[in-house]
């Protein structure tokens, strides 16, 4: 023991006491992953930068999902972005969303000729997206139906933007 400290000379600060266990890394859990991006790791990162391609639709509740590994990723059901585990784990996500052009979608759009301005611009937009790759970045659709609303709004009833602005945001996750 060393004099007045109560303590044995092999043991105490600075000697070589086994050092506590590290704390064992957390895990993620997803259901249903639709796009975007996820890592769990040290110095692990995710970047979700981008645009997918499709209708929105409900979908049936995800699939049951098994605890991971510790430091894992467990992911029920995945129809888009980007998932990494692991030290320094990277999980990029660079897909396009677009709301696919449905023939409803065409319809809306088609309504939308006779209206003026910036709404008829947009939609114009949207016709163009729509021909140039099958579909209209979701983005412009919120936009498109935020002006058909003010235009109904304006007017009020059943005007051709009322039903362009109620079926494009029926169309919209």
């Amino acid at each position: 023991m060393s004099a007045g400290t109560n303590e044995d000379e092999d043991e105490g600060p600075g000697t070589d006491m086994p050092a506590a266990p590290p704390e064992p890394p957390g895990s993620i859990v997803i259901g249903e992953f639709a796009g975007g991006a996820v890592a769990a790791g040290t110095r692990a990162t995710a970047d979700d930068s981008g645009r997918t391609l499709g209708a929105h639709g409900a979908t049936p509740s995800p699939p049951p999902v098994a605890a991971p590994l510790p430091g894992g990723i467990s992911i029920g059901r995945m129809t888009g972005g980007a998932a990494a585990s692991g030290p320094d784990a990277q999980a990029i996500s660079r897909s396009e969303r677009f709301i696919e052009a449905t023939p409803r979608l065409i319809e809306a759009l088609t309504l939308l000729r006779g209206e003026t301005g910036e709404l008829r611009t947009e939609a114009a937009r949207a016709e163009e997206e729509i021909r140039a790759g099958g579909g209209v970045e979701e983005g412009l659709l919120r936009r498109i139906a935020v002006l058909a609303g003010r235009a109904a709004g304006s007017v009020g009833g059943q005007t051709a933007a009322a039903v362009a602005a109620a079926a494009i945001t029926g169309m919209l996750p």
